[in-house]
Order: C-alpha cells, then structure tokens, then sequence
C-alpha cells in the first residue's frame, strides 16, 4: 500500500497526537456515496494508480506502475474515454514508475515520475502524450523524483519532487518546461535536513503553490509551503496542526485567494486553506480508533465541492481502508467509498467543472494472493 514517505511512521509512533474525532453522523447518510468503477490491471504482479487528471468527463487519465514476472517495476498508462477504462502502451525498455500526471488538453498530456531507459544507464522523469502515443521526454539529469505535475499552458508547465544531488539528504525539486526543454528552477529548503515537495496547483503563469514537508531541527517532519510569483520560489510559512509529525501530500486552487492543500497532522487528517494572506488549519474529521490517517489528493470541482482522498489505518491491524472527504462550503464531512479487498487507499483525485464528478484512483490488495490491483472510484458531481 501507498506510503507517503519516511515520516508515515514517525507519525504512528509519535508521543503526542492530536484527538481523534468521531466521523460527522451525515456522512454515514450521504446521498452520493463514492461507486468503484472497473479499471484492468498490466501484469499478474503488483499494480497501482498513482496520479489522476481529467481533460474532460470522457477524457481522464490515470498513471502508476505494474510488476511483471520477475518483479522489475514498470510504467502504466490508463484511459478513461467515457465508458470503460482502459490501458494504453507506455513507451517500451522502461523501468520504474510514473507518480503524477497533468492535462493540457487531448493531445498534449505529460506524466512523470522516476524512470530507467533500459540498457542505456539513463534516468528520465517524463513522458508526453501527443494524442496517438505517449514518447520518452528527458528532463536534466541528476538524481531526481518527480511527485507532482500542474500545467498552465502547453509553454508553462511545473514539477516538483525531491533531488539526492547534494548527498543523502533529500531537497526540493522544482522543474519547468517552456515548451522545449524541461529545466531545475531554484527552490528554497525550509532546513538543513530533509526538504521535499509532494504537490502543485497553479492559479495563473505568476501563482503557483508547492507542497511537502521538511525535517526541523529536532528530526520532526512540519509543512512546507512554497509559492511562485513569476519571478521566483519563496517560502511561506504553514502550521503543522497539533500533531509531533506532519505534511502536506497535495494542492489545489480555486482562485488566488482560495487554495487548498492537504495531509496530516499526527494520526490525523490535515487540510489547509490559503486566504489570499495566510495559510490556517480547517477542523476536518478522523476516525476514533485508527492508527494514521493520511490524506494523499485533493480536487475542486467548485468553492463548496472539494474532495479529499486518502487511507484510514485500522487501529488494531494498521491495515488502510480508503478513506473520502468533502468540503461542502461550510466544513468538512467523511463520505463512504468502497474499500475492496484486505487492505485499499486512494492516492490522487481529480476534478473540475465539466468533469460530471470526481475521480479518485489508487490500489487494493488481495485477500487471497496478496498481489495489489489498481482502483479507480467515481462521484457524481452535486446538484446543489
């Protein structure tokens, strides 16, 4: 199952987390509950989604990794054409594995990640689709991961991840691509420790946030938020809620002066809202009794339809279920989805005003074989 990164289960074992709250009662009544919806898997092996993005309601595309028989990781592709999901080819001779995804429109997708061309020694972070096939795009060499990916237009387009090019410790990573070539864009670290980026969403060419977390002085993981103003990446502080451990896993916007980021704080969930002038914590509800609740994307359809998406940790087994919430103008509010198999979390969630709803894609494990299959879940857009 999907594990953020190290400080996952520094959270877990913190000595001091924030009070579990009991799940509001009218999300156990909600009229539109989340419905699992049939995507294939590409080999016997493990599969899972990673990242989700939508161009229209019968074009979104849905990216992650597959094992074959030998357990070598690969790259997967999935498309979503209205009716059916279905897998298309990734470029052939790659290892490795695709975290995120962004839509410029049907004929001009990018996905990244962290990549091997086979034989050739060489790393590549990206892969673009040019609406008949997806090619091989490499981006400036060095050790680098991609986590996110948000686009403005086909000639500004932004990544952020986390580089090991100083040593062991990890920094932010930012590229951007300009419509020729993919090229490293100063960032700040928040510390000397662990600094690295997990989310983007942009408003506009000048307003662009970044999302993640960074290791303090005292070995503990807080929030990190990073903004760009058409000239430069600055550091904007964020509070880390009442939890020893946090992060922020993703970002999305609705204007310049409502932006939404979300991860956890403790045990719990965390969501964030950025006013046009600070960043502050919004309450939003954790199951009593679990272990870790993460939540891992976020999507706007609109201002009162935003959706967040992650995993609930059972509090006895530590085994995840997924776990969707929504922001419906005035709070937040857990709804059902279908958590199959032993164990299931969703990674990534998109949205938007002509996407009839929102999608949120991820992996369960099997009871039986204990090989993991991808997820893709649906929820209708609201009517109010």
């Amino acid at each position: 199952m999907k594990v953020s990164k190290a400080r996952v289960l520094a959270c877990v074992t913190a000595a001091a987390l924030p009070p579990l709250l009991l799940a509001p009662t009218a999300a156990q009544a909600h009229d539109r509950p989340w419905t699992k919806v049939p995507s294939p898997d590409a080999s016997p092996g493990n599969n899972l989604l990673a990242s989700v993005a939508s161009v229209s309601a019968r074009d979104v595309w849905a990216v992650g990794s597959a094992d074959d028989a030998n357990g070598n990781t690969h790259t997967l592709t999935e498309h979503w054409n209205g009716t059916a999901w279905t897998i298309v080819p990734s470029p052939t001779g790659l290892t490795g594995t695709l975290s995120a995804v962004a839509t410029v429109s049907s004929r001009d997708v990018w996905a990244a990640g962290s990549i091997l061309l086979s034989g050739r020694g060489k790393t590549a972070q990206f892969e673009h689709w040019n609406g008949s096939k997806w090619r091989v795009v490499q981006g400036p060499a060095g050790p680098f991961t991609v986590h996110a990916l948000t686009a403005v237009s086909s000639r500004d387009i932004w990544a952020v991840g986390s580089s090991l090019a100083g040593g062991t410790t990890a920094r932010t990573l930012i590229e951007h691509f300009d419509g020729h070539t993919w090229s490293v864009v100063p960032s700040p670290d928040a510390s000397t420790g662990n600094n690295l980026l997990s989310g983007v969403a942009a408003v506009s060419s000048s307003d662009v946030w970044a999302v993640g977390d960074f290791q303090n002085a005292s070995n503990a993981f807080q929030t990190l938020a990073e903004h760009w103003d058409g000239t430069a990446w600055s550091v904007v502080p964020s509070p880390s809620g009442a939890g020893i451990q946090a992060g922020l896993n993703a970002v999305a916007a609705v204007s310049s002066h409502d932006v939404w980021a979300v991860g956890n704080s403790g045990s719990g969930t965390l969501t964030e809202r950025w006013n046009g002038t600070s960043w502050n914590v919004v309450p939003s509800p954790t199951l009593a009794g679990t272990l870790f609740n993460p939540l891992f994307g976020v999507a706007i359809i609109s201002g009162s339809e935003i959706w967040a998406v992650g995993e609930s940790q059972n509090g006895t087994t530590g085994s995840p279920t997924t776990l969707t919430e929504e922001w419906n103008g005035h709070e937040w509010e857990m709804v059902p989805s279908p958590s199959p198999g032993s164990a299931a979390t969703l990674s990534a969630a998109s949205a938007g005003p002509s996407t009839e709803g929102a999608w949120a894609v991820g992996n369960f494990t099997d009871p039986v074989t204990g090989a993991q299959h991808t997820l893709t879940e649906f929820n209708t857009k609201s009517t109010r």
